[in-house]
């Protein structure tokens, strides 16, 4: 039980962690300027409320779509947090400064969050409340939350500040390419779960490296969360990963040169 509910929270829990980290970075001056505590108090409560009534629909959605309904929905949960943290990288990348392309960002990264903090925190709610149930283990599953707890919140902040100290020290668009990694690993999720119903076909891995690194041990889930590892990793996984890396930066390299020309010739 206590192991359990450790990798509960590297699996559940810490996404939520990380993408925090990541939007800190870039936001958070902006953030208490532009968002007051009630309005930030108000937002957490939303993600809350969303989360326990997602968990408890969690049976019925699964029942539509032939029974495809809860891979679906989740699916389209995570190709949008890919798409929208997608765009916050172009537009980070680019950035004109304009107040138009700073409120364009902040949505972008709120509706990342938000998203991120429903699905991941629903299926918490779930888990947790299945564990709670084994009255016998309660002791066990507190010490595992703690332990958890700490152990996502610990993460996070080292890698707030070496994301940051990297940022101002080395390139300071690594923390963009960070969260376009994060990116990658919510939509190899997705496509994991479209293979689940037959969305889209399986075939035989390219490698096998579950005997290095499991996907189910500490550092697998650490390395899923940041990277979007797959041990077993198929041939539409690989070609999809590579493709949704290239194309968002290819758009931030070329719009940043036509800034710059637009940019010299004023």
């Amino acid at each position: 039980m206590l192991i359990n509910t450790v990798l509960l929270f590297l699996q559940n829990a810490l996404p939520i962690f990380i993408i925090t980290s990541l939007l800190l970075i870039r936001f958070s001056s902006e953030t208490i300027k532009t968002f007051s505590v009630k309005w930030l108090v108000l937002g957490l409560l939303f993600t809350i409320i969303i989360a326990f009534i997602l968990s408890n629909n969690l049976e019925n959605i699964s029942q539509a779509a032939d029974g495809k309904g809860i891979e679906l929905f989740l699916s389209l949960g995570l190709l949008l947090v890919y798409l929208f943290s997608m765009g916050l990288f172009i537009l980070n990348s680019t950035d004109s400064g304009t107040g138009y392309d700073s409120f364009i960002k902040k949505q972008l990264a709120f509706m990342v969050f938000i998203i991120i903090s429903i699905l991941n925190g629903a299926h918490f709610i779930v888990y947790l409340t299945n564990y709670w149930a084994q009255a016998q283990q309660i002791e066990s599953m507190l010490i595992g939350i703690i332990l958890g707890g700490g152990i996502c919140l610990s993460i996070s902040i080292l890698f707030y500040f070496l994301l940051k100290y990297a940022d101002q020290n080395i390139h300071q668009k690594i923390s963009s390419y960070f969260l376009v990694f994060f990116a990658l690993g919510q939509l190899m999720h997705a496509i994991v779960l479209l293979q689940q119903v037959d969305i889209f076909s399986s075939s035989q891995p390219v490698w096998n490296s579950s005997s290095i690194i499991a996907e189910n041990s500490e550092l697998g889930q650490l390395l899923t969360v940041l990277f979007g590892y797959e041990s077993t990793p198929s041939p539409l996984q690989l070609i999809i990963y590579v493709l949704a890396f290239i194309i968002p930066v290819m758009i931030s390299h070329f719009t940043s040169i036509r800034l710059f020309i637009c940019g010299e010739k004023t």
